[in-house]
């Protein structure tokens, strides 16, 4: 069970300052991506997963992360972004950025999300993650994108519930 936690929480650190250099209008965002067996309770790093990136409700950019599930693209400050995890291989899960408060500085920021993906489940539906399964905002007073944990945390509390109710179902897998 710590196992699936683990991938169905989006693991988050973000930070004030990026570690690679940057223009102060942009900042990196940046992660792992994890494909989780939610029927044997393991994690392994998923490659190659497509990652689409919504700015201001227009797509941006699509691409692909690396083998090893790492993924890295730089995003101007002052939008709003919506990124899809996933593509046709995964049950997608979409994260929320509000970077429209962002100000711009010498050196730019960072946005880490590592996240845990599995595979579509014959005859399951998740409508609940039609909506965000992270949601970050800019913090003025923190001076950094802060997530909004305590929501994310639900959603991955209802997206326990969920896969034990259909682990229940498909005692076959």
């Amino acid at each position: 069970m710590k196992t699936l936690l683990f991938g169905m929480l989006a693991l988050l650190s973000l930070g004030a300052q990026a570690k690679k250099e940057i223009e102060g209008d942009h900042f990196i965002l940046q992660g792992k991506i994890y494909e989780i067996d939610v029927f044997k309770d393991g994690a392994v790093e998923a490659s190659n997963v497509n990652v689409i990136v919504y700015q201001d409700q227009e797509i941006y950019v699509s691409f692909f992360g690396k083998e090893n599930g790492s993924y890295e693209f730089v995003l101007p400050v002052g939008h709003e972004y919506e990124v899809w995890f996933g593509g046709k291989a995964y049950v997608n899960k979409k994260v929320y950025v509000d970077a429209r408060k962002m100000p711009q500085r010498k050196i730019g920021y960072e946005c880490n999300i590592d996240m845990g993906l599995f595979k579509p489940i014959e005859n399951a539906e998740f409508p609940l993650l039609v909506d965000h399964y992270v949601k970050v905002r800019w913090d003025s007073e923190y001076r950094e994108l802060t997530p909004d944990v305590e929501y994310t945390e639900f959603k991955a509390r209802e997206l326990e519930k969920a896969l034990k109710k259909i682990k229940k179902t498909h005692s076959g897998y």
